[in-house]
């Protein structure tokens, strides 16, 4: 019998068969079939996650696939857990939401059968440390995501679909480029054995694959300058594929640059230039991504180019070389995942009500959307950091870690004065935010916000669930904290 991580990703799989088969006769409520294996990946891993809180280190299994690629090894530790048990549970709450917001479209049994591949393969990439399977899975997750973009996009999705699929196939292969390098070098897939069986090569050798990886995961990170599909995609796709495309599977590009750099090439983490041009970068992004955002009037693309942003905090915090900096990344890939959750829903609301994104056809909304109004100023000031939410202590930590790593020996006055830049351009998140709170929530209200109907219960409970959550993880972030620290041993 297998094991419960790889029950948590076979299990979806099979049911995208049961799906298809006799969804088209259920139409909508086939969502609530696939919200079976959903909901039980996501009990399966909040069970895991709790072990890890009560002392366990981690959970590891381990399969037999062939003597040339060795094992598959599926392992949920301080790291991986929280973001899989993040991943389960957005994908969750959006398949709720999507019962009610996809009702009126076609083909829905395909929809859902591509929804459970599209949430098995982001799990199976986040759990996996064998190198072949983890690359198996990041295809597993484009297919489907470039499917929902395709068939059920809005605006020219052919074309935002074939350009979404082209960069991130592009991103895979510079990947596998790295991936087949490093196995011949050391002869082994798996994450965890290749920082021993490289310990002789030249670092110039392990720079070159290190960074032919990571080119593969700053394309699905949209990490500044291969971003360029991310905001027609995450604009164009339906909006429930939306809620995921952005808190949930880019984020992911971020987690495998913690996993590989920490666990596989720690010794390229030493190379001051290399450690510094990701600090850069990543404050290139936060800048570029915070002020593309301000400039929208369309909202999805204002949540889009705000996951640029956020995304620029996580490498931030990945480049830090500290465990605070590394727990910091972590915390933001979950706070950012509950509030872009819960902002692309709510552009969903707009998009189901009033027919249009248009942050200027939407004015005064508070008085007859309240529910609403709360919901997306709580979600904005966790992406802003503002306590007690949990974007709070995820930003104060990503920043704290690069300030020890700059003090500790001899002073690093550039990563000093980059962490300070850093700092200062956190302002423009809270910029964006509530201007787009002010413009669509308050002011005389427009004719059409006298049309509004009672928001549906099935895009208002997943909607209330993430924004309770993100309130009561920033109040207190202790279970949380607690797991990711026990990766602290992987972490230099």
């Amino acid at each position: 019998m297998i094991g419960i991580l790889a029950q948590s990703i076979a299990i979806p799989t099979i049911f995208s068969i049961i799906a298809l088969a006799v969804g088209k006769k259920l139409r909508e409520k086939t969502g609530w079939i696939a919200l079976i294996p959903l909901a039980y990946s996501t009990a399966v891993l909040a069970y895991v996650n709790l072990l890890i809180l009560s002392g366990r280190r981690a959970v590891e299994e381990s399969y037999y696939w062939s003597p040339l690629i060795g094992r598959v090894t599926l392992l949920a530790d301080g790291l991986s857990a929280p973001i899989a048990l993040t991943i389960a549970l957005l994908s969750a709450a959006v398949c709720i939401y999507s019962i009610e917001y996809m009702k009126e479209e076609r083909t829905l049994e395909l929809y859902f059968a591509l929804y459970l591949l599209y949430a098995a393969g982001m799990l199976g990439t986040v759990l996996s440390t064998n190198l072949a399977a983890f690359f198996l899975f990041f295809e597993m997750m484009l297919i489907p995501s470039w499917a929902l973009i395709g068939i059920w996009g809005t605006g020219l999705r052919e074309l935002i679909a074939y350009k979404y699929f082209m960069f991130t196939e592009a991103g895979a292969l510079c990947l596998l480029a790295g991936i087949a390098s490093a196995y011949s070098i050391s002869g082994t897939l798996d994450i965890m054995e290749l920082a021993e069986k490289t310990a002789g090569v030249d670092i110039a050798i392990l720079l070159a694959i290190a960074i032919a990886m990571l080119i593969g995961l700053f394309v699905k990170m949209a990490i500044v300058p291969l971003h360029s599909w991310l905001p027609d995609a995450h604009a164009e796709a339906p909006t429930p594929i939306s809620a995921l495309l952005s808190p949930a599977m880019i984020g992911i590009g971020g987690y495998a640059t913690i996993r590989i750099l920490y666990t596989a090439f720690p010794r390229v983490l030493q190379v001051w230039e290399f450690d510094t041009a990701l600090s850069i970068l990543a404050l290139i992004t936060m800048v570029y991504g915070g002020f593309m955002a301000l400039a929208q009037t369309d909202i999805k693309r204002l949540l889009a180019y705000s996951s640029i942003s956020q995304m620029g905090y996580m490498l931030f915090g990945a480049s830090s070389l500290s465990p605070l900096g590394v727990l910091g990344a972590v915390l933001l890939y979950v706070s950012h995942g509950l509030a872009k959750a819960v902002l692309f829903m709510v552009s969903g609301v707009f998009m189901h009500e009033f027919e249009t994104r248009n942050i200027e056809e939407l004015r005064g909304l508070a008085s007859v959307m309240p529910f609403v109004a709360v919901a997306s100023l709580v979600a904005f000031l966790c992406l802003a950091g503002v306590p007690p939410m949990l974007g709070f202590w995820a930003e104060i930590l990503v920043f704290a870690g690069s300030i020890h790593t700059a003090l500790a020996g001899s002073i690093d006055t550039v990563r000093l004065s980059v962490t300070v830049l850093a700092i200062i351009a956190s302002i423009i998140t809270a910029g964006y935010g509530l201007w787009t709170v002010k413009r669509v929530f308050y002011g005389e209200p427009v004719e059409r916000a006298r049309e509004a109907k009672r928001l549906s219960l099935l895009m208002a409970i997943p909607i209330a669930a993430l924004v309770v959550l993100a309130v009561v993880l920033g109040v207190y972030p202790t279970p949380l904290t607690k797991i990711v620290a026990a990766a602290g041993a992987t972490i230099p």
